[in-house]
């Protein structure tokens, strides 16, 4: 038991060994309810395999995990789903010949005795683009779509869950800054709905941006969390 209202995820003392590595060392991190808090480091610091760890990716060698103030062990990327914690990777994970509806839904789809409703997930794709002032429709071809298009799928796909925590790993590295402007603006209208966000990021742009705290890893340690 964890007992913080004000904090929607916990880890304690999270450790990660890969055979003749530790890539987490003693980590502990708190995630803040409707806050943005950004992770920097060098690659290689601990950040993204924390992810991991939160988002059901992989499990923690030794550690726990807190969501609401209830421990939590995801044993796959469903459980962590089922929970309200979507991740955005770098590298998109969407299927370019399938269309924009079919990617938000893919795996969780909308089904009324046993039969998948096409007509259902189109309206409802619609609706969450819709929120995020999205300028295509949710029946156009995924490969068609800008890189920042295809995040915006992803970012949909996360909120067709139900997502309490997102998980954004160095979303901006592909953007232009048009384009990065944009998707701040997406960050902000989640952060105002509670959505809790995690911000991977090299970029003080990003940082000084978008962060409500600031998170430092080194060498797979925590270094500390500011304001």
């Amino acid at each position: 038991m964890f007992d913080d209202p004000n904090v929607v995820l916990h880890c304690e003392k999270i450790d990660k060994i890969y055979p003749g590595t530790k890539a987490l060392d003693q980590v502990s991190f708190d995630l803040l309810k409707g806050k943005v808090n950004v992770l920097i480091g060098e690659n290689g610091a601990g950040k993204s395999t924390l992810m991991k760890m939160i988002a059901g990716i992989e499990q923690p060698s030794a550690g726990k995990m807190y969501m609401d103030g209830q421990e939590v062990y995801f044993k796959d990327t469903n459980a962590a789903r089922a929970k309200g914690i979507g991740i955005i990777h770098q590298e998109l994970s969407l299927f370019p010949n399938m269309t924009v509806y079919q990617n938000i839904f893919m795996g969780h789809e909308i089904k009324k005795n046993h039969m998948i409703q096409w007509k259902a997930m189109n309206e409802e794709a619609n609706k969450l683009l819709k929120q995020l002032n999205a300028d295509f429709d949710s029946t156009a071809e995924m490969g068609t779509l800008s890189v920042a298009q295809q995040q915006m799928v992803e970012i949909a796909k996360a909120l067709s869950t139900n997502a309490k925590i997102v998980i954004l790993d160095e979303p901006t590295a592909s953007l232009t800054k048009r384009e990065s402007e944009e998707l701040y603006r997406i960050v902000d209208q989640l952060k105002e709905k509670g959505v809790s966000i995690i911000f991977i990021s090299h970029r003080f742009e990003d940082m000084y941006r978008l962060a409500s705290r600031v998170t430092v890893f080194r060498d797979s340690q925590y270094i500390g969390t500011y304001d």
